[in-house]
């Protein structure tokens, strides 16, 4: 996938960012970063279709957000979360909007990388961040060492890393290996590097991974 189809694949996910991808039994679902979310839903495994429901929380980017998403994982330890359409028979309109939103966006590719073998990470992989004005710029993209196998590391971001970007995809070889999780430090600031970062691969189920 090139860059500008790339592009077509991430929305907005209320204050911050997602990622269309296709998955075989839920359809095309969006990934995104937890702290993204109003709320998360209750720890509680019979919750109701309200609990897990947000209204007006999609959009494309630079967009208002109209459009409705279920929860269909969240784990803010990682701070991940992956979203689907709302109930076909209870919310009809809803879920057809999402499906138009997602539809017309584009869908990226999860890929791996490589774990870290030892306490210094795995070596640098070229990758690609979107900027808030929507341009993919080059930085240097790390597993994590022994004991931070989920997680990967930013540096050398060419524009830099802001508020705002969080839930965007981390691209290396046009596949999204990661997601940015921008913490709080940069927030009002100007970054060159972040992490940790969650590393969908490790951090996702392997139900929501086909």
């Amino acid at each position: 996938m090139n860059l500008d189809e790339a592009t077509k694949a991430v929305i907005r996910v209320g204050q911050g960012r997602g990622f269309v991808t296709e998955h075989d039994r839920e359809g095309r679902i969006v990934i995104t970063a937890a702290h993204c979310l109003p709320s998360l839903p209750p720890c509680f495994a019979a919750s109701s279709l309200e609990d897990r429901t947000y209204q007006r929380l999609l959009g494309p980017l630079g967009a208002e957000a109209t459009v409705w998403a279920e929860c269909l994982f969240a784990d803010p330890v990682a701070d991940i979360a992956v979203l689907g359409s709302p109930d076909g028979q209870a919310l009809y309109d809803e879920a057809e909007a999402y499906d138009m939103l997602v539809e017309e966006a584009g869908a990226l590719n999860i890929g791996t990388l490589p774990n870290g073998d030892n306490f210094q990470g795995t070596p640098f992989h070229q990758g690609f961040l979107l900027s808030l004005d929507g341009k993919w710029n080059k930085c240097a993209v790390q597993v994590g060492g022994k004991d931070a196998w989920d997680r990967l590391w930013i540096r050398d971001a060419k524009e830099g890393i802001v508020g705002g970007m969080s839930g965007s995809p981390i691209l290396v070889d046009g596949k999204a290996v990661g997601l940015m999780a921008v913490s709080g430090g940069a927030i009002g600031g100007l970054h060159n590097e972040g992490g940790p970062n969650p590393r969908l691969t490790a951090n996702l189920p392997s139900g929501l991974l086909s």
